[in-house]
């Protein structure tokens, strides 16, 4: 029984990890695009797609019931591009499908998983 407890505990602990994670990745994905958009003249339309399914992916993942911590505001946008964000989409993509795989509660499966398409569209957008 103490195994299967302390199994229970690193799988909760990982899924935690995963979804805080894939949280402040995509907050930040947000907001980087969403500067590239005001900077440029016709921004909103060349990063509107990429910026609207970073928005969706962060309002998912958001619903899930088991994620209680706030998106992170100190992160410097300077230094990110189209291929740093590509990146961080497909990673912040395949981590929230192996959150979804993890997750005991459904409504964070659900979560994660809508999530995860919203991230995944964000990358096809960046391509």
């Amino acid at each position: 029984m103490t195994h299967d407890r302390e199994h229970a505990q690193v799988r909760q602990t990982w899924f935690t990890e995963l979804l805080t994670t894939a949280l402040a990745d995509l907050a930040h994905a947000e907001r980087v695009i969403t500067a590239f958009a005001a900077q440029e003249p016709d921004g909103f339309i060349a990063w509107g797609m990429a910026e609207g399914e970073a928005i969706q992916a962060h309002r998912a993942l958001r619903q899930a019931p088991s994620l209680h911590a706030a998106a992170p505001t100190d992160h410097n946008t300077a230094n990110a591009t189209a291929d740093a964000l590509f990146e961080l989409a497909s990673k912040v993509s395949q981590s929230l499908v192996r959150a979804a795989e993890l997750a005991s509660d459904p409504d964070d499966k659900m979560a994660c998983l809508q999530a995860a398409l919203h991230a995944a569209r964000l990358r096809e957008a960046l391509r």
